[in-house]
Order: structure tokens, then sequence, then C-alpha cells
């Protein structure tokens, strides 16, 4: 029985060499390698795109202040990596990333071989792949920021940037959020192929900050949980200083109106006065010409109102205002004059149940104040509608 006792003693040894150290669920779970900011930023991340990804795509418009908060909160985690790849732990420093040419061509001609390779931090794909994803991720950032000062009027940049920029930015934001997903399943396939490869799991490495590798090759600096929290104090301090100063400059687009007493009272008696930007100077002037005959009311006025309020519309009409609602909705001609019959009108409210429009909380297509809480500033902001509940 001593040489059956020590037959299966030498084959479990076999069989422990032949596995990397850390891989033997005993007390070696291998070195630590991966810092503990790092490993922090890394699921940050992939929980913020993840929610970024929904509120852009599937969430209804009115859930832009939360896209916009995470947004914000994705800028601050790429500005904290692009510092912690300086000053962070050995193998998060970008000095550490295999990226020359030769490096990557060997990398894929062993993944095609379908060799093994040993990395302490990342291999040539991976460190490649994680440049392009902060490259991706820091654009969407920036155009993001862009689209919402040109279209919204409003963040840090709202005091520089113009609609026609802002809508070019927000086009392109949408690219490149879908070239940002298909990277993501680019780096998960690399991720999966290279964990079959190594018969190690590269994603409890992430949680866990450790790999089988050498003692040599582990993070001498250990966690780094000191040095992360100040590098991401910092970095959050002059970022959230410095965007919050550039946001309290006022917006280039838009501007605050005094509505005069005759329009309040006499216009917003039958509907809601509407914001002159909403329609250019020629359609007012057309429209306050034919108040006998007004959308098939008679709406006439004495005539002094009538000239003062054509003055109002004349001097603050669409061409005066940079906003959204001016370029898309105020400068549309229209076979019949009513900004409800604009594409832009009509393809923003297609979603929309017809029934809401002749509830009694809204009761006709024109009563903007309904949905939109800011519609009497003629903003429109997205994150200002709230449809009716319970109707």
């Amino acid at each position: 029985m001593h040489w059956m006792r020590w037959t299966s003693l030498d084959m479990d040894k076999r069989i422990r060499a032949l596995k990397p150290e850390g891989e033997h669920g005993d007390s070696r779970p291998g070195q630590l390698v991966w810092d503990l900011p790092v490993r922090v930023f890394h699921w940050s991340l992939l929980a913020l795109v993840g929610a970024m990804s929904a509120t852009g795509f599937w969430a209804p418009e009115w859930w832009l202040s939360v896209h916009v908060w995470g947004g914000y909160a994705l800028g601050l985690l790429i500005a904290f990596r692009l510092v912690w790849g300086f000053v962070g732990g050995r193998h998060s420093r970008f000095a550490s990333f295999p990226l020359t040419p030769g490096a990557l061509f060997t990398h894929v001609r062993t993944l095609v071989a379908r060799g093994r390779q040993s990395h302490a931090g990342h291999n040539p794909g991976g460190a490649w792949m994680i440049l392009i994803l902060l490259g991706l991720l820091s654009a969407i950032v920036v155009t993001g920021v862009v689209s919402y000062g040109g279209r919204e009027n409003l963040g840090p940049l709202a005091f520089m940037i113009g609609f026609e920029a802002g809508d070019v930015a927000g086009i392109l934001h949408g690219i490149l959020a879908w070239v940002l997903l298909g990277a993501v399943a680019l780096h998960i396939l690399g991720v999966v192929v290279e964990t079959r490869l190594s018969k190690f799991s590269l994603v409890g490495a992430m949680i866990t900050g450790r790999k089988p590798v050498s003692e040599n090759q582990a993070d001498p600096g250990g966690s780094l949980i000191l040095r992360g929290l100040i590098v991401a104090g910092v970095t959050a301090i002059l970022v959230l200083a410095g965007g919050q100063g550039m946001a309290l400059l006022p917006g280039t687009g838009w501007r605050g109106l005094e509505f005069p007493e005759p329009y309040r009272t006499e216009c917003g008696d039958c509907h809601d006065a509407h914001h002159p930007s909403l329609r250019t100077a020629a359609d007012w002037r057309t429209m306050m010409a034919g108040l006998a005959d007004h959308f098939g009311e008679d709406a006439s006025l004495e005539e002094e109102a009538v000239g003062e309020i054509r003055r109002f519309l004349e001097v603050n009409a669409a061409t005066t205002f940079d906003t959204e609602a001016a370029n898309r909705i105020g400068r549309a001609a229209t076979l019949t004059g009513r900004m409800t019959g604009t594409d832009y009108w009509k393809a923003r409210h297609k979603a929309i149940d017809s029934l809401l429009f002749r509830t009694k909380a809204v009761g006709s297509r024109v009563n903007c104040a309904a949905c939109h809480a800011d519609a009497a500033t003629g903003r429109f902001n997205d994150h200002a509608i709230t449809l009716p509940k319970g109707e």
C-alpha cells in the first residue's frame, strides 16, 4: 500500500508542476499585478459604458440628464486613467505597454497558431486595445459635451459652441458610440481567446489583481490605495472646477425674454404665448396680418396691441436665436405656418399616442407647456420633458 501512496503523491506533484503558480487552489494565489485603483477603474468603466449605452440607445429623450451626468462621470474616469497611466502601478503605466509593431505581429501570429504566451501585464493586443478604447471614449465624451453645448445650450462649452457645430458633434457622437460597441465586443473576444489559451481567468485577475507570474514580475508598489485616492481627488477637483466655471458663462445661442403684457394676456388667453423663436419674422408678420382668420378663429385685436405684439415677435424671431428649436422648427417653412407642420416636430412626436393631445392635461398639439417645462423660455431641452401621468 505504501507504493500506491507514493505513486499518488508523485502524480499530484507532476500535475501541479504543469500548472502556473496561482492555479492550484491552495495558499499560493499568484502575485499582485494589477493595483486596486486600476481594477476599480476597469469595473466602474464597464458599469458606466453599460449605463450610457442604455440611456443613449434605448431610453426616451427626457433621460438626457441621466445620460449627461453619466458622461461627466465617464470623463472623470478617463482623466483619472490617463494620469494613472504615468503614476500608477508597474503594469498600469503606459510605459509598460508592449506597443511595438513587432510585438503585436508576434502576438497575433502566436494566437493564430493557438500557442500560449505569458505576459505579466497587458499583452500587445490588449495594450493596443486599451489605447483604442481610451481614445474612443475620450472622443465620445468630447463630442457629447460639444453636442450638449450646441444643441441644448448647456454644459461647459455652451458659451462658445453654436447649434451647427453641436449638431455635427451629435451625429459624430452617435457614430463613435457604435464603433465603441464594436471595439468592446472585440475586446471581450480577445479576453475569451486569451483565457482559453492560457488556461487562466483574466476576469478573475482583474478582480483579485493577481496572476500566476514570478515574484520579480509582480508590482512591488502594492495596492497603491492612498496614491489612487490622491490622484482621483486632485483630478476630480481640477476637472469639476474647470467645467463648472465654464458652464457658468452665458451661452451664445439663447437669451432670456420678457413677454409684453398684450402678448401674454391676449395670445396666452387661448393657447400658449409661444416663444417668438418658433417662427420667422416673415411668418409672424403674415400671422399678425391675418388675425381675423387665425387658423379658423377670429382673433382680432386692437391695432395698438397688434403693433406691439408684432414688433416683439419680429425682433425676437427664429433667426435671432441659435437654439435647436429655433433652427429645426422656427426656421423651417410650412404651408400652413403651423410649427406642428414641420418635419422635425412630426418626427419628434411620432412615437407619442395621438390620444395624449386630447386629454384634459394637454388639450391640443400646440399646448407645449403641458410636456415641456421650459417651453416659455424657448429652450425645449430634452431633460425638461415630462409627459402627463395617469392619462
